[in-house]
């Protein structure tokens, strides 16, 4: 029997009932939502305005008329939207979050302004209506695009952890672990397994992509990430668009270990392009970047004040020994600085059973580096530090001395540092961070290979934007403990 004949014609997914992110009440959801946050936008850049302009127009006693002057501005608002496909990506994309999308939203906002201003003089023109302001509608546009990327992240978890997306990989074996720990960092999703694409492949698979339709049916799939293959034929390939037919799909680029956030898909007479990130580094960024640090550290080390003498505290009357862990790291250009720790370890000697025999090379780091061995010799205080991160607090002054930034490679200790491969060594230099793609990605459940790569890509493919990505992505990762040991 051909492999088109047979009940292929039996399923019909546009029949899928539409649920969580797919379903019209989040999309209706977010046509309200847009509207209402245009409106609580407008009026905060009234209230902004009033504050740091002298025009008359713009005081607090003009607030009603000028309200009344800005009916047209959230209907532009959510025209803008519209346009701009962010009510349609909304659904098909269970990734995105505030941070990554604020661009798109900025440019449909903008859009949704223009919209505003020239339904706004169409008023004025045929229906004597006064014209909006401007300055008003430019303000407005500026606090939306905020209000809109925080209210909408809190509605996208708010359903997704009502109705978690439910995914499978498709994957030969050789990259699905290290998606699925990209997707365990994810809230609202639910990972069912690995879809092989041999049928005598049943190594914790549960099933082959040949059975796709009756896994989508059996799990009620939402979404099928492709990864890794290593041989396309066109039986597998038929069965690939067939995949996308049934449930929606996202492929994970096979060269992921070089491809960035900054990479950038072109195309060239319709072959579809992946540009990568620019290898070029100007003194400006370096200068943006060592302000950046500076200006953090200053902030972090002021605001956790408190929080930091209580931690020391605990420590001090908890167990003996310093307050602060000291330990000789590599930075930039591989030379040798101090880290600074709060000890979550005690300082007497406690006998531990060492794993036997060498760990194998693809071996999380927490099990190449022994770390659950160390449990046994944590402090009262520090499983709960090092879960949270809040250990890592004293490295902020080792930003503020140069040795270290706020983003950057993990700091190897000195044994760990004697790497032979040029383009892993890149990841001396630069400082290492506090925080890094190794933290945001997995920490500890990472391999070793695997934070090379993340070393070597982050240093390859620098961006102060991506930086500040980081930096937003961090409080995540600490909240939830993931890697952490």
């Amino acid at each position: 029997m051909s492999i088109t004949d047979g009940p292929l014609a039996s399923y019909r997914p546009e029949l899928r009932r539409r649920r969580g992110l797919t379903s019209r009440r989040f999309t209706l959801a977010l046509v309200v939502g847009d509207y209402l946050a245009s409106v609580v936008g407008f009026f905060l850049g009234l209230l902004i305005l009033n504050l740091i302009t002298r025009n008359d127009f713009n005081r607090l006693e003009y607030l009603a008329t000028n309200l009344r002057h800005a009916f047209w501005f959230p209907i532009g608002i959510v025209l803008g939207m519209a346009i701009s496909s962010q009510y349609r990506l909304s659904r098909r994309s269970p990734t995105q979050n505030s941070f990554t999308e604020l661009k798109e939203y900025a440019m449909a906002t903008s859009f949704g302004g223009f919209i505003a201003m020239g339904l706004s003089y169409l008023a004025h023109r045929f229906g004597r209506v006064e014209i909006q302001v401007p300055t008003q509608v430019i303000v407005g546009v500026v606090i939306v695009t905020f209000v809109i990327s925080f209210y909408r992240s809190i509605l996208r978890a708010a359903v997704m952890s009502r109705r978690p997306v439910r995914i499978a990989v498709i994957d030969d074996g050789s990259t699905y672990q290290r998606i699925a720990t990209h997707l365990h960092l994810q809230r609202g999703m639910a990972l069912f397994g690995r879809i092989s694409v041999d049928r005598d492949d049943a190594n914790d698979a549960i099933g082959n992509i040949f059975d796709i339709e009756q896994i989508v049916q059996t799990l009620e799939l939402d979404r099928v990430i492709f990864g890794a293959i290593n041989e396309m034929n066109s039986e597998i390939a038929f069965w690939y668009r067939r995949t996308t037919q049934l449930v929606d799909t996202a492929l994970v680029p096979r060269m992921f270990e070089v491809l960035s956030w900054r990479s950038r898909l072109t195309d060239l007479s319709g072959l579809p392009l992946l540009e990568m990130a620019p290898r070029n580094v100007s003194r400006f960024d370096h200068f943006l970047k060592r302000l950046f640090d500076i200006v953090v550290a200053l902030v972090i080390l002021i605001a956790t004040l408190p929080v930091c003498l209580f931690i020391a505290a605990v420590i001090k009357v908890t167990s003996r020994g310093p307050v602060l862990f000291r330990q000789v790291r590599l930075g930039r250009n591989r030379k040798p600085f101090t880290i600074l720790k709060f000890r979550t370890m005690r300082i007497e000697p406690v006998d531990a059973a060492l794993p036997e025999g060498t760990p194998p090379e693809n071996a999380p780091l927490y099990v190449s580096r022994g770390k659950l061995h160390e449990s046994n010799r944590r402090t009262a205080i520090g499983g709960f530090l090092r879960r949270t991160g809040l250990d890592e607090i004293p490295q902020f002054l080792n930003v503020l001395t140069g040795s270290m930034s706020v983003v950057g490679p993990r700091p190897f200790i000195v044994s760990e540092s004697d790497i032979e491969d040029p383009h892993y060594a890149r990841r001396f230099d630069v400082r290492p961070g506090i925080t890094g793609l190794w933290q945001v990605s997995g920490r500890n459940d990472l391999t070793a290979e695997e934070l090379r790569q993340l070393d070597y890509l982050y240093v390859s493919a620098w961006a102060m934007w991506w930086d500040i990505k980081i930096c937003c992505d961090t409080p995540r990762a600490m909240l939830r403990g993931f890697g952490a040991y």
